[in-house]
């Protein structure tokens, strides 16, 4: 039986059958794979720490005909900080289940794993949702998704105002003429500047940028449309608990559509 070693975040576990749990693991040399963690759900368990959502770790994995068995692992970080605080758990769940949503496995991306394993990192001191805001429009970016925040999504003609037009369906901001033919919502001009930092800015310095409610509360529901939008799957933990925001301000052009 053939063994591999994967250097791996948890981004998914869950129970299977009495006292094992399936894991849903992102590997630097490998991108997304499962495994069967067998008896970590065991008190006395060895493999426990490694079965754990977020742990970072090595794994030692048999390679099985219909799925993979983790034989060892050697934890390396389990950022205990993100089990003491709400914010920053909501925040880590939002980061691995848009990881996992928007990946297929057996693809690396090793730009997206050193990001994901930075921003569970920085989660530590940062605003939670501001590393959310990041992590979200930096991967759509390693992913090709990346949403145009200041031309015509459309004609590519460039766009200025106080508020503008966004589209999931269109990728991004829209002109007067091109948003009659598209649903989306009113983002104020503030909010689209921010996100187009949050960018460009070093991901580390990300902390030195300044918003408030009202930005924080745009940018997290365009991001979530945006995703949602792509993917065709809903981010659930992205409306739970104090990331989430309510829909307003929401509009739409031509017919009454949702996005």
């Amino acid at each position: 039986m053939a063994v591999y070693h994967t250097d791996a975040l948890v981004i998914r576990s869950r129970e299977f059958g009495e006292s094992d749990r399936v894991l849903t693991l992102f590997s630097r040399e490998m991108g997304k794979l499962q495994a069967v963690a067998k008896g970590v759900r065991k008190p006395k368990s060895r493999q426990r720490a490694g079965a754990q959502l977020f742990t970072y770790a090595d794994y030692l994995i048999h390679k099985g005909k219909s799925m993979d068995t983790v034989s060892q692992c050697s934890p390396k970080e389990s950022f205990p900080y993100l089990w003491y605080d709400l914010d920053r758990s909501f925040a880590a769940t939002g980061i691995a289940e848009l990881l996992d949503i928007s990946t297929i496995s057996a693809q690396p991306n090793q730009e997206l794993f050193g990001l994901t394993l930075t921003c569970l990192f920085l989660l530590e001191q940062y605003d939670p949702a501001l590393v959310l805001s990041a992590y979200a429009l930096r991967s759509m970016t390693l992913l090709g998704y990346r949403p145009l925040l200041r031309e015509c999504a459309e004609c590519g003609d460039s766009i200025s105002g106080e508020h503008l037009f966004f589209s999931s369906e269109a990728g991004g901001t829209l002109c007067g003429q091109c948003r009659e033919s598209y649903s989306g919502r009113w983002i104020r001009a503030g909010s689209l500047a921010f996100m187009r930092q949050l960018v460009k800015v070093e991901i580390t310095k990300i902390d030195r940028l300044r918003w408030n409610p009202w930005m924080q509360q745009e940018i997290l529901e365009t991001l979530r449309l945006f995703v949602e939008h792509n993917f065709e799957r809903p981010l659930k933990s992205w409306r739970m608990g104090s990331l989430s925001t309510e829909d307003v301000g929401q509009h739409k052009s031509g017919k009454e559509r949702k996005e």
